[in-house]
């Protein structure tokens, strides 16, 4: 069975509406009590391997929930633990997240 270990804490999952091998996971430091938070975007399209880390979102806090948009394949809409909801887009250039 593939599997994908993260550093902190799991808090949601979500399948991508356009790709039947992708998801989004967000994650939280210390059961977002204090801490950092990272939205993982991962594939795994060949089930007897590991699944694989397409991209990767840091944030300054927790991350409680994410969504895909249901209009565009590339963006991620995410709760973040200071209040503010914010949005993702995997088509940007790494350096521009």
């Amino acid at each position: 069975m593939p599997m994908f270990k993260t550093p902190f804490n799991g808090y949601s999952v979500q399948f991508s509406p356009f790709y039947e091998h992708r998801l989004a996971v967000a994650t939280s430091q210390n059961f977002v009590i204090i801490g950092n938070g990272r939205i993982h975007v991962i594939d795994f399209t060949n089930p007897s391997s590991t699944m694989t880390e397409i991209s990767s979102f840091e944030t300054s806090d927790g991350v409680y929930d994410l969504t895909w948009s249901e209009e565009n394949d590339n963006l991620l809409v995410a709760a973040i633990a200071d209040g503010s909801v914010k949005l993702y887009d995997l088509g940007l250039p790494p350096n521009s997240k």
